[in-house]
């Protein structure tokens, strides 16, 4: 999907689509689980590590979710984590949504938000449940699933946001990015759920900047993007912009996408990302579909395994 980060518009696009989002994905995910242990390591530990450890201990139906989650992630943005070092952090999937916000009638610190003995409730904490064992098991070493509530609430609905987050390449944005980020004390080694949900919760243009640097976008298109909203702000005329694509294998554009001024050409290094982008996807459309059977299913597992076993050596 579009990286959150891309635009203050966001909501809007998820309102619409939403529907039709959540009955392709049919799952949901508890916003108090925000996050998997993962263990840090050096590449030479995790080498002899077998991704998703604990796949095999899911029921037959948390093993389609997981299917379809990682099968999700490799054919967009989360591919460029998963197979490559240029994203510390990507969106897995659509944002969630369920009717967990306060309604109009609600207050700050009231007791009673939500109405846990209902039947919906319930049997959405069953299925937040069932999610939460699977974002556990594909979690592992430097790769963690997490789930993160977005601050804002629409219509009494909590969105929720799937990440995918890789805690080696979060320590190196946090010692290269230290001006910035050492304001929350965060240093390297530092749980990656704490980050997110601190600068989820955080002002904006902090929240667009901190955003815009763990998506892997370069410092000028974050400079850029976070100098243009606080301009509009003050005028509250829209900065024009231009867009600079990297291609995911689901779709040419919209995905692993930054703004760039308007009419402006892209920098020797948007283009050397580029590069590496195409050699990470052009590797990935010739595997995928040796990993596709006769009826047509495809079995992301174990294509990610197979390429772990042969490059993490």
């Amino acid at each position: 999907m579009l990286d959150l980060y891309l635009t203050p518009r966001f909501y809007t696009v998820w309102i619409r689509n939403l529907r039709v989002l959540i009955q392709f994905f049919s799952f949901l995910l508890f916003p108090g689980s925000c996050g998997t242990t993962a263990t840090l390591g050096k590449e030479s530990h995790i080498s002899k590590t077998k991704p998703f450890p604990a796949y095999e201990k899911l029921s037959t139906e948390e093993k389609l979710l997981a299917d379809s989650l990682i099968a999700y992630a490799l054919d967009h943005e989360a591919l460029y984590s998963l197979m490559g070092d240029l994203k510390p952090m990507s969106s897995v999937g659509f944002p969630l949504a369920y009717p967990l916000g306060k309604d109009s009638t609600q207050i700050d610190g009231q007791h009673q938000v939500v109405a846990i003995q209902s039947d919906s409730i319930q049997h959405a904490i069953t299925e937040l449940q069932k999610w939460n064992r699977v974002l556990s098991a594909l979690s592992f070493t430097n790769y963690q699933f997490l789930l993160i509530p977005f601050r804002r609430t629409r219509q009494e609905d909590r969105y929720l946001q799937i990440l995918l987050c890789r805690t080696d390449l979060l320590d190196r944005v946090l010692v290269t990015q230290a001006s910035f980020f050492a304001q929350w004390g965060f240093v390297p080694g530092t749980k990656p759920a704490v980050v997110l949900t601190a600068i989820e919760f955080e002002e904006k243009h902090d929240r667009y900047r901190a955003y815009g640097y763990l998506f892997g976008y370069p410092r000028h298109a974050v400079d850029f993007f976070v100098e243009a909203s606080q301009q509009e702000q003050q005028s509250g005329a829209f900065v024009e912009r231009s867009f600079f694509q990297i291609p995911v294998y689901a779709m040419e554009n919209g995905y692993f996408t930054y703004a760039i001024p308007k009419d402006s050409h892209p920098l020797a290094t948007d283009s050397t990302t580029y590069q590496r982008a195409m050699g990470i996807l052009e590797k990935y459309r010739t595997l995928r579909p040796r990993y596709i059977d006769k009826r047509g299913n495809y079995n992301p597992i174990k294509l990610y395994r197979k390429w772990w076993k042969k490059h993490k050596k």
